[in-house]
């Protein structure tokens, strides 16, 4: 066997590329769609006392005891918009959906930080039967 020397410049090129070939297509997989359902895109709104929520969270989970057992899903709420990632969504039928919103306004309460502020109201819980198709989904939460 040859030693690396004693190959051509060309030769060393060539075994460099296939290297980092080998290399690229481990680190890959084998490509093709991701495994699992197909998931939805889901965006909308969230708004609290007709006002959007400046920051937050919303999650979709799988309501179970309604038979959905796919993969949940979630989005941050910016300025009162959320759109979930691509392939990250939901896959349709009932879901819980739990928000949380913020007033966008960092402070510091009793020592701790808090970088999207304060709460504006408490977790707000809902049901909800998502379409087998990317969907907009629009939520008022109603001041107490």
């Amino acid at each position: 066997m040859r030693s690396l020397q004693r190959l051509s410049a060309s030769q060393r090129s060539l075994l460099s590329l296939a290297v980092l070939g080998s290399a690229a297509t481990l680190l890959t997989g084998c490509g093709g769609a991701p495994a699992g359902p197909t998931r939805y895109t889901v965006s909308g709104t969230v708004t609290y006392d007709k006002q959007p929520v400046p920051k937050g969270f919303i999650t979709f989970s799988p309501d179970d005891t309604a038979g959905n057992k796919g993969p949940g899903g979630g989005a941050q709420i910016i300025n009162g918009k959320f759109k979930t990632d691509i392939g990250k969504g939901v896959v349709g039928g009932p879901y819980t959906i739990q928000i949380v919103g913020y007033d966008g306004v960092p402070a510091k309460v009793e020592g701790e930080e808090l970088k999207d502020g304060k709460p504006l109201f408490s977790t707000y819980m809902t049901t909800l039967t998502l379409p087998k198709g990317d969907s907009t989904q629009n939520f008022d939460i109603p001041k107490p």
